[in-house]
C-alpha cells in the first residue's frame, strides 16, 4: 500500500528491551559486564516490542521523553510434600524432587541453592546500584553512565516484605506515572540512526578480601550482579530498559 507523500502520523509509543529474562533454571546467555541493547532483531516478543533491532523501522522517528529501567525479580516456591491422602499440601514454582535434579550432583545449578527473599532483596539493591546505563542516537550519547536508580519504571509492584512468608516484592520507585524520569530535554532519535542503549555492571570492590569474606560461591561472585543474574539459584529475573515518547511514522 502506498504511503501518503509528506504525512506523520505522531503517537505515543514506548519501546523496551530486555537486558536479561531468565526463570533462574539456566539455558540463556551469560550476561557480561557490558551489553548493548536494542541490536539484535527477531527477539521474541517477550525479550522486545522492537523486533527489528538497531534502529527503528521503514525511516520513523522518535522523540524520547522519559527513560525507565524495569528490575523485577521473585523467589522460588518449593511445593510442599504429599499429605496422608495424596495431595499436596502447597502450591509452587518447583518441586521437591526438581530441587534435587536441578541442584544435587550433576544438575545445571550444582553448586548454588534455591534463592529465598534474601537473594531477592539482594539483586534489587545491586541491580538499582551497580547497573548502569547509557543512551542517546548514533554515536552521541545524551545521558552517561547513570546507575538504574535513577531512571524509575514508574509501575508495578508495591513494595512488600512478606517476613515469615518469604514472600517480597520491590519496583524501581513507587508504582505511579508521577515517578518516571522526565528529560529536561528531549533525545531525538532521527530516521536511520542506530539505538544507543549500553548496559554497564560495575560489582562492589572488596579490596581482595572476597575470598577471605567467602563472598564467593565455587566461581559465583555475590558482590557481582552479573554473576547473580547469570545463577542457576530458580529466582525469577527481569531487567529491561525502555525510552518514552512520540513515535512519528508513514501513513497509508
Amino acid at each position: 500500500m502506498a504511503k501518503l507523500t509528506n504525512v506523520r502520523e505522531r503517537v505515543h509509543q514506548p519501546y523496551y528491551d530486555s537486558l536479561f529474562r531468565s526463570a533462574g533454571l539456566g539455558g540463556v546467555p551469560e550476561l557480561n559486564d557490558q551489553t548493548d541493547l536494542f541490536t539484535v532483531a527477531g527477539k521474541p516478543s517477550g525479550a522486545t516490542n522492537l523486533k527489528q533491532g538497531s534502529v527503528l523501522p521503514s525511516d520513523q522517528s522518535h522523540v524520547t521523553l522519559a527513560l525507565r529501567a524495569f528490575v523485577w525479580a521473585k523467589a522460588p516456591v518449593i511445593r510442599g510434600t504429599v499429605d496422608g491422602d495424596g495431595v499436596l499440601s502447597a502450591n509452587g514454582d518447583m518441586s521437591n524432587a526438581g530441587v534435587v535434579a536441578i541442584f544435587g550432583t550433576g544438575g545445571v545449578g550444582n553448586g548454588n541453592a534455591p534463592a529465598n527473599y534474601n537473594d531477592v532483596y539482594r539483586l534489587y539493591w545491586q541491580a538499582l546500584e551497580q547497573l548502569h546505563w547509557t543512551y542517546g542516537t548514533g554515536e552521541k550519547p545524551s545521558i552517561m553512565n547513570m546507575a538504574t536508580k535513577y531512571f524509575p519504571d514508574g509501575g508495578g509492584l508495591y513494595a512488600q516484605l512478606g517476613g515469615v512468608s518469604d514472600l517480597i516484592h520491590l519496583g524501581n520507585a513507587d508504582p505511579t506515572q508521577q515517578s518516571i524520569l522526565k528529560l529536561a530535554r528531549a533525545i531525538l532519535l532521527p530516521p536511520r540512526q542506530n539505538i544507543l542503549c549500553i548496559a554497564n555492571i560495575y560489582p562492589l570492590p572488596d579490596g581482595g578480601n572476597g575470598a577471605t569474606a567467602g563472598s564467593s560461591q565455587n566461581t559465583r561472585n555475590m558482590n557481582s550482579l552479573r554473576d547473580n543474574l547469570n545463577a542457576v539459584d530458580g529466582m525469577a529475573k527481569v531487567v529491561q530498559f525502555a525510552f518514552d515518547g512520540r513515535f512519528a511514522r508513514d501513513v497509508q
